[in-house]
């Protein structure tokens, strides 16, 4: 158990990578900083106590550098083999087979530590749960305000101005005739935000009952990591019918959207994209050489 608690917070840094690689502009400034950035995160999540704190500061160095010697190689491989697709249009099979393939790379990495959600899990106070129902929430209603709010082409137009946002930060500026096409391509392929919604509150509700039911019973861990991939695989791919069609839907449009918004791109933006996923990847082959904290 007391391996298992120091190590306990590997799988959120995990989850709040993929964040701060989709949001910096330097991976290497996000990666070097994230055991700041990570405690400061959970810290609004669940509040640490003291002795989370502790285990945390103690375990975060030699997490990291477990992460940056068998993950990010991973990673790069994946980045180079997307550059390589990228110097032309993506067919729709290939967009639809990076999602997945993402998809697969990040449960690569939380297959590696569900002893970390485990001893997580079994480390929760219900203060913390409170919390974490409070920031749920927060969260929602930002969710509804963003996504929900206005009439139905309102709601669109919102969507693809983040997509637009998205896709110039690889591309630079698209012209006028290339955001309208954007809006079309998600008009039809973007998926039904209400229902979204609802998936994301079933989902969170999954958790809650989860990480309750494990905290209160205190199972021993071989017991509560059965229970853990459970709520892995369910969080992935749907609990009934319904949901496991919507999350097959989901990954397939996304492939498609991604698919048709590179056929848009010129040469000069097909360019600058190939410049941004250079300088990622020369990023990621820095860290996986750089030597961790000690």
């Amino acid at each position: 158990m007391i391996k298992l608690k120091t190590r306990c917070f590997f799988l959120t840094y995990v989850v709040f990578l993929s964040f701060l690689l989709s949001s910096c502009s330097s991976v290497q400034l996000a990666y070097n900083q994230v055991d700041f950035l990570l405690k400061w995160w959970l810290d609004d999540y669940i509040d640490l106590t003291t002795e989370q704190s502790l285990m945390y500061d103690q375990s975060i160095h030699l997490l990291v550098k477990k992460h940056r010697q068998e993950e990010l190689p991973k990673a790069l491989q994946q980045l180079k083999q997307l550059k390589s697709k990228l110097d032309q249009p993506l067919k729709t099979d290939d967009g639809v087979q990076l999602v997945k393939e993402i998809k697969s790379l990040s449960r690569a990495s939380i297959n590696l530590l569900q002893d970390d959600a485990v001893a997580l899990a079994l480390t929760l106070q219900p203060k913390q749960f409170t919390l974490l129902e409070s920031t749920f929430a927060k969260l929602n209603k930002k969710f509804q305000a963003d996504y929900l709010k206005g009439s139905t082409e309102e709601r669109l137009d919102k969507r693809v101005e983040k997509i637009i946002e998205r896709t110039e930060s690889f591309s630079g500026n698209l012209s006028k005739s290339q955001k309208i096409q954007v809006k079309e391509i998600a008009r039809e392929y973007l998926l039904d935000m209400e229902v979204v919604y609802q998936t994301r509150l079933y989902k969170q509700q999954l958790i809650m009952k989860t990480l309750k039911k494990i905290a209160q019973e205190q199972a021993p861990p071989a017991q509560v990591k059965v229970i853990i991939n459970q709520l892995f695989n369910d969080l992935e791919l749907g609990v009934t019918a319904d949901q496991k069609d919507f999350e097959k839907k989901r990954d397939l449009h996304s492939g498609i959207v991604l698919a048709k918004i590179t056929e848009l791109f010129d040469e000069q933006q097909r360019k600058k994209t190939q410049v941004k996923l250079k300088n990622w990847e020369q990023d990621l082959q820095t860290l996986i050489q750089q030597p961790s904290k000690t």
